[in-house]
């Protein structure tokens, strides 16, 4: 690869690359083979300002990194000396690749970049955090993918012309949140930090959006130049799965699960879904099986779903993001996002 393995009392498992020493594998799975574990990977830029990219803080969310991948082959300068994060690179190992978010008895490392860092996945966040506060770039960029099949979003704590214009590279829909999950956007960095969100993991037109977004904001001078109209949507909430309840995917209601979600319910991202339309079918415990994420005092489920007749529904129109059709995920993290249609 170019580096030796090293460890340092700020680094302690990275290993640290220079682009123009590494000796590329001839497929993307085998550059992540080689690396072996989290790496930092620096591509000298044009001129001496500083951007960075973070990449596969979930195993399985490959795009960012296979972006790098192709920008390495092409030995692409971008305008500014970029540092790219390498993270869950064990998880996004395991057989049958790209499948675990983390390894099985890790935590997902994007809800670990806050205190106290006391675990072996809160301690690799800290160290994230310090080396990109050490490296004070002009701007950051966390590159994930959803579970399900979409289009690019962008989501960011902070709603300012800047964070604006760095979704831009990548996408029109802009997503301004207040939900504290402990990932790494909230991090409360001296510079803009924008996560995006390319598309389903499984779809070529994610790695695509990726790949274009990525030399978008790293080969133009001024980064906070808007690429293109932004469309906000204002601070989500999340339909979360208590873990005791039993969960299915499937047409019709299936026999002794909680919650029976239909099968094509991602085919409602960024669409809205109206009172009435059938999401899935829910047991005799009904709406009990779900809690609200990120919202405010005295918000109820009741408020916006629905469960008459054992018929999950909305109860007023609602725009959904972020479906997933992974039942681990639906109920490690939340089925879906959504936010009141205009």
């Amino acid at each position: 690869m170019g580096f030796a393995h090293i460890v340092t009392p700020t680094l302690p498992g990275f290993q640290l690359l220079n682009a123009d020493e590494i000796s590329l594998p001839a497929t993307s799975f085998q550059f992540l083979q080689a690396l072996q574990g989290p790496a930092i990977i620096r591509i000298k830029g044009k001129t001496r300002q500083r951007r960075a990219v973070i990449t596969l803080l979930h195993g399985n969310e490959p795009s960012g990194f296979l972006a790098l991948y192709k920008l390495l082959q092409e030995k692409f300068q971008p305008f500014a000396d970029t540092t790219f994060f390498v993270v869950s690179v064990l998880a996004a190992l395991e057989a049958p690749g790209y499948r675990y978010r983390a390894l099985p008895q890790h935590k997902d490392i994007n809800r670990c970049f806050k205190p106290p860092y006391s675990d072996e996945d809160g301690h690799l966040a800290k160290q994230v955090i310090d080396y990109l506060v050490d490296l004070a770039p002009e701007a950051i960029i966390d590159l994930h993918n959803t579970s399900g099949s979409g289009p690019a979003f962008s989501v960011s704590r902070r709603l300012t012309a800047k964070h604006q214009a760095l979704a831009s590279h990548f996408t029109r829909w802009f997503i301004h949140t207040d939900i504290e999950l402990g990932a790494v956007m909230e991090v409360p960095f001296c510079c803009p930090v924008v996560t995006i969100e390319a598309g389903g993991a499984q779809d070529d037109i994610a790695h695509i959006n990726a790949y274009e977004g990525l030399k978008s904001y790293l080969s133009e001078e001024n980064v906070f130049t808007q690429r293109q109209h932004i469309e906000v949507l204002g601070q989500p909430r999340r339909l979360e799965i208590h873990k005791e309840a039993s969960l299915a995917f499937a047409e019709r209601p299936v026999f002794g699960a909680s919650i029976t979600i239909r099968q094509d319910i991602e085919q409602r991202n960024f669409g809205t879904t109206q009172p009435g339309d059938i999401l899935g079918w829910v047991d005799h415990a009904k709406l009990e099986h779900f809690r609200l994420g990120g919202h405010q005092r005295g918000e109820l489920v009741e408020h916006y779903f629905s469960a008459d007749n054992n018929q999950l529904t909305v109860t007023k129109p609602l725009k959904f993001f972020m479906v997933t059709t992974r039942s681990d995920i639906a109920k490690s993290d939340c089925l879906l996002y959504f936010i009141e249609a205009d």
